[in-house]
C-alpha cells in the first residue's frame, strides 16, 4: 500500500527538485540574489525563466507534504498525536535547519554580528533553510485544527475559504521563525491533506481539465510577472495594498493550477506504471530533501566564491553551476545517507 502510495508523489517530487536547482541557478538574473560581479548583464529571458520555475515548486513542496501527511492520518489514525506532529516534527525538521544553519552561517554571513543576532538568523533559518521551520508549523497548525475542530471534515471547504483569504493578506507578515510564510503555504499544505485524506471526492484529472489549468496557468503566470516587474510604482498605501494582495491571488492561482496539473499527470495509469518499473527514480525521490538542503550551499560557492563567473559567460554560467550542482548534490546525498547520522537528517 505504501508502495502504491509512493508511486503518487514520486514523479512530483522529480520534478519539483530538478525545477528547484534550476530556479536557484537563475536567481542571479531575477533579483533573489546579487549579482556575482559589478556590471553583471541582465537577462529577461533568464527571469522569466527563473520565475516560471519558482511560481510554483516551492507550493508543490508544501502541497506534498500535506499529502504525506493526510496519507498517514487515513491510513493510520492511531498515529494522530502530538508526539507525532509536532515532537517528531522538530527533530526531522527544525533540528537540520539549526545543524545546517551553522554550517550555512559559518560560510556565507557576518561572523562578527552579535551572538544573539547569529542565534536569530540559525533558528529563523539561514538561506533557503527558512522553509523547514515554516513547514514545521504547517504541521503544528494541521494538529491544533484536527484537535480543536473535531468536525473538521463536514466544514473543510469553510477552512478552505478562510485560509485562502489567510494566505492573500497574510496578517503575521512582520513575524519571524516561519510564521510569516505560513500563512501563505499553509493554504497547499491543507489541500494536500484534504486530497490524500479524500475530501475531495469529486476531484478528477481528465484531459480536457488538465488543459484548460494549462491555460490558467499560463494566463496568471504572465499576470503575475506584469503586476511584479512592472508596475507602476507609487507611494500610496492603497495601491501598495492592493498590488500585494493582487500578486499573492495570482500566484496562488498559478500555483493552484500547476498542482493540478502535475498531480493530474502523475496520477495517470501510463505514468504510474512507468514508476513502478523504474525503481531507480524512486530512489532518487528519496533524495529530494536531501538535495534541498545542498544545492543553495553549491550554487553560492559557485557563484561568490570561485572564479566560476569569470570563466564563463554569463548566459552559459547558470547552466553550468546547474549541472554541476545537481550532480555533487545527488553525491553528496548518497554518501550521507550512507551513515546513520545522514539518514537522521535527511533520510
Amino acid at each position: 500500500m505504501a508502495k502504491k502510495y509512493l508511486m503518487d508523489v514520486v514523479l512530483i517530487r522529480l520534478v519539483l527538485i530538478f525545477l528547484l536547482v534550476i530556479y536557484h541557478s537563475l536567481c542571479i538574473y531575477t533579483g533573489a540574489w546579487h549579482l556575482p560581479y559589478a556590471h553583471f548583464p541582465e537577462c529577461d529571458v533568464y527571469n522569466w525563466l527563473g520565475m516560471l520555475t519558482h511560481i510554483f515548486q516551492l507550493e508543490g513542496m508544501v502541497f506534498i507534504s500535506g499529502l504525506l501527511f493526510g496519507y498517514k492520518m487515513e491510513q493510520h489514525p492511531e498515529s494522530f498525536s502530538f508526539h507525532f506532529c509536532v515532537i517528531n516534527k522538530i527533530k526531522r525538521i527544525w533540528l537540520p535547519c539549526i545543524i545546517f544553519g551553522v554550517v550555512y552561517y559559518l560560510l556565507f554571513y557576518d561572523l562578527s554580528a552579535p551572538p544573539l543576532a547569529i542565534i536569530y538568523r540559525i533558528f529563523n533559518g539561514c538561506g533557503h533553510l527558512w522553509f523547514l521551520p515554516m513547514i514545521f508549523w504547517c504541521f503544528v497548525i494541521m494538529y491544533v485544527l484536527i484537535s480543536l475542530i473535531h468536525s473538521l471534515h463536514s466544514v473543510y471547504y469553510k477552512v478552505l475559504i478562510i485560509l485562502l483569504l489567510v494566505a492573500i493578506v497574510n496578517p503575521l507578515r512582520f513575524l519571524p521563525f516561519g510564521l510569516k510564510e505560513v500563512c501563505y503555504y499553509f493554504l497547499f499544505f491543507y489541500i494536500g491533506y484534504c486530497i490524500k485524506y479524500n475530501l475531495f471526492r469529486n476531484l478528477k484529472f481528465e484531459n480536457g481539465k488538465i488543459a484548460l489549468a494549462s491555460f490558467v496557468f499560463v494566463g496568471t503566470f504572465i499576470a503575475y510577472m506584469i503586476v511584479r516587474d512592472y508596475w507602476i510604482f507609487t507611494d500610496d498605501i492603497i495601491c501598495r495594498l492592493f498590488r500585494s494582495f493582487l500578486r499573492s491571488f495570482l500566484n496562488i492561482v498559478s500555483a493552484l493550477s500547476a498542482i493540478y496539473i502535475i498531480y493530474g499527470i502523475a496520477n495517470k495509469a501510463r505514468v504510474m506504471n512507468f514508476l513502478k518499473s523504474k525503481p531507480a527514480l524512486i530512489t532518487l525521490s528519496g533524495y529530494c530533501y536531501g538535495v534541498y538542503i545542498y544545492q543553495q550551499f553549491i550554487l553560492q560557492i559557485l557563484y561568490y566564491k570561485t572564479e566560476l563567473p569569470y570563466w564563463v559567460g554569463a548566459y552559459e554560467l547558470p547552466w553550468i553551476a546547474f549541472v554541476i550542482t545537481l550532480i555533487l548534490s545527488l553525491l553528496l546525498c548518497y554518501i550521507t545517507l550512507k551513515f546513520r547520522w545522514g539518514r537522521f537528517l535527511i533520510g
